[in-house]
């Protein structure tokens, strides 16, 4: 299988884990309008990450280099998740408190929803970034060849 291919099956399940758990949130906002944040709690990109790092191990025992045939699938995500997302974790949060608490202004006239969706486009990007992260990190141990001093760039 070459790089291209390897690349093309994680953007898939990239986007396949996107829509499943965040669905078409246009439309929820448009039309919806939720008060309330519902499944889309802050360790929702957590759960994501499990299920995407379940796949990127059953794949790799399919196309492991050579000379890690055997070994573990090591990824490094955490400590980039850390370096990519440090300013975008405090907006997230900022956004999940505005969306959980509720004014009294907001019940009476209904407009918790501009939080809700505000946070749940957050949440979203988040997700997107860490899922990124986690590609070009597992792309480095297929290819050999390592980001380092580089900036991440969104396909």
């Amino acid at each position: 299988m070459t790089n291209e291919q390897i690349t093309k099956l994680c953007k898939d399940k990239e986007q396949e884990l996107l829509n499943k758990y965040f669905g078409n949130l246009v439309k929820e906002a448009a039309i919806e309008q939720p008060e309330t944040i519902g499944e889309y709690t802050m360790d929702l990109p957590l759960k994501i990450e499990l299920e995407y790092k379940a796949f990127l191990e059953e794949l790799w025992l399919k196309v492991a280099p050579e000379e890690f045939k055997g070994q573990p699938l090591v990824l490094e995500e955490q400590q980039l998740r850390k370096l990519l997302t440090e300013g975008d974790l405090q907006k997230l949060e900022d956004a999940y408190k505005a969306a959980t608490e509720q004014t009294l202004w907001e019940r009476i006239t209904k407009t918790n929803h501009n939080d809700v969706t505000y946070y749940k486009g957050l949440l979203l990007e988040f997700t997107r970034d860490l899922l990124m992260v986690m590609r070009t990190d597992y792309l480095e141990e297929i290819t050999g060849r390592y980001i380092k001093n580089k900036t991440f760039e969104a396909d």
